[in-house]
């Protein structure tokens, strides 16, 4: 079993990067790890040009390349994102755009965790709506939503510090 885990904050010592390493240290108990800080990849954005569809890979050459070889090879998928704009962070939805030249087949199976971290209270709309997108996107794709965190953290409120949604996002995976 591997899981690859997607740090989408641009910030090193972010707070969902923080949650998500606590993530990792019940993932790891049960198989490899592969991480991938997207604010250190280079990335293009999706043309839409479906060049994919046809040859089953995408047109550009960038990380994708390795990231897509990597995302089949994984049983279990986490994204670690900060909350902007009542959404995902810029890089994850790059990220989740640049999927589309998966095939069907490529994401059946997959578990998807998200870690999801702002400043606004847990009753605020963005938690409901990245829990919504990323229910979507299982639902579309055939991957099992496997769960979700949302935390609120800031820098008054870092989430290293809270020892409660350190412990949380430890419980969040769940072995297969």
């Amino acid at each position: 079993m591997q899981t690859m885990i997607i740090y989408a904050s641009p910030r090193k010592s972010s707070n969902s990067t923080t949650l998500a390493h606590a993530f990792m240290q019940e993932a790891q108990m049960h198989g490899a790890i592969q991480e991938v800080y997207l604010r250190n990849t280079k990335l293009e954005p999706c043309r839409a040009c479906k060049w994919c569809k046809e040859h089953h890979r995408c047109l550009i050459t960038d990380a994708m390349n390795d990231l897509v070889v990597q995302f089949k090879a994984s049983s279990s998928i986490c994204f670690a994102t900060p909350v902007y704009w009542w959404g995902v962070s810029a890089q994850l939805k790059l990220f989740i755009d640049r999927l589309y030249q998966l095939e069907p087949a490529d994401f059946t199976g997959k578990r998807l965790y998200v870690i999801a971290t702002g400043e606004d209270t847990l009753d605020g709309v963005q938690y409901r709506l990245i829990k919504e997108q990323c229910e979507a996107i299982c639902s579309y794709t055939g991957m099992e939503f496997a769960g979700y965190l949302p935390v609120c953290a800031g820098n008054d409120n870092p989430a290293g510090e809270n020892s409660q949604a350190l412990e949380s996002a430890k419980a969040l995976f769940k072995a297969e």
